[in-house]
């Protein structure tokens, strides 16, 4: 079945939304993550320390799926 080039462009553009929209909420989900670890471990030591390096380090786990 051949389709047309609207329907292949539309197909595209659909996928590749769906696939930016699943990376932008495994970054999220993954600084989320590391910032409820954060409080919970300021919560029990009264040390509250977030590192722009760890926030950037969740973003990647988060960006390749946790398998970094």
């Amino acid at each position: 079945m051949k389709y047309s080039f609207r329907v292949v462009i539309g197909k595209f553009i659909i996928c590749s939304s769906i696939l930016l929209l699943c990376f932008i909420g495994m970054i999220l989900a993954a600084i989320i993550t590391k910032l409820t670890f954060v409080a919970l471990a300021w919560f029990q030591s009264g040390i509250f320390e977030v590192l722009w390096s760890d926030i950037v380090y969740a973003a990647q786990l988060g960006g390749l799926g946790g398998a970094y």
